[in-house]
């Protein structure tokens, strides 16, 4: 009960921490119906060494442990996958002192390449600054935030199957919903992103398509 601020773990923003997060303290998290996760990432803003567990709740008042997060997390991403669990209702507990420094949490289902992207992937820095000109004449410029990474991918040839993934993963999170992104699965870099515009498809042969993706960070 004396967890505060628990909005700001699903407010994507790394920005703000969630405040008293103290031992045996959980957060519930609730589906409008039973969902299959397999992983959990989370971000802290600084190194924490308290420990962090993930629980199914399978009826009321009994939960079933899922994901155990007993490293001491660095700053930046941390992700634990497991084998895919179906539930409503899932809690996020501290397990051995009070947490600091958590500000976001997401939990899903990974969607993996079937296929690696063909090779060339486009990186472009925005820089995030406005020029502009007064009405004298003299131009200035204003950094409005930090600069930002655009990746470009593309396919030359992917499954029907692939495809349709694509899409239901489109569907859900548009260019609204941040997610995280990585080469190199679970061990990372992660990058924080969104989609920049729709996937494209075209069809290349038989149920086999082309695509490009643009992430913007």
């Amino acid at each position: 009960t004396s967890m505060t601020n628990e909005e700001r773990l699903i407010d994507q923003s790394i920005a703000t921490a969630v405040s008293g997060f103290g031992n045996a303290d959980a957060l519930k998290i609730t589906f409008s119906g039973a969902k299959t996760l397999n992983f959990i990432a989370v971000y802290f803003s600084a190194s924490e060494a308290d420990n962090l567990s993930l629980y199914r709740e399978v009826s009321a008042g009994s939960y079933s442990s899922i994901k155990d997060m007993t490293a001491t997390f660095s700053a930046g991403w941390t992700v634990g996958e497991f084998s895919g669990a179906a539930g409503t209702n899932w809690h996020l507990a501290s397990t051995s002192g009070t947490v600091a420094n958590l500000t976001e949490m997401i939990v899903g289902q990974k969607l993996e390449f079937e296929i690696n992207p063909d090779v060339g992937i486009s990186e472009v820095d925005s820089f995030n600054t406005e020029v502009n000109t007064s009405i004298g004449g003299v131009e200035y410029a204003v950094k409005v935030g930090d600069p930002r990474t655009t990746m470009g991918m593309n396919f030359s040839s992917v499954s029907s199957t692939f495809k349709d993934s694509l899409q239901s993963m489109e569907a859900q999170i548009q260019d609204y919903k941040k997610f995280l992104y990585s080469e190199n699965g679970t061990t990372g870099p992660f990058h924080y992103v969104r989609l920049d515009g729709p996937i494209k498809f075209k069809e290349v042969s038989h149920q086999r398509y082309s695509c490009s993706i643009n992430l913007i960070e």
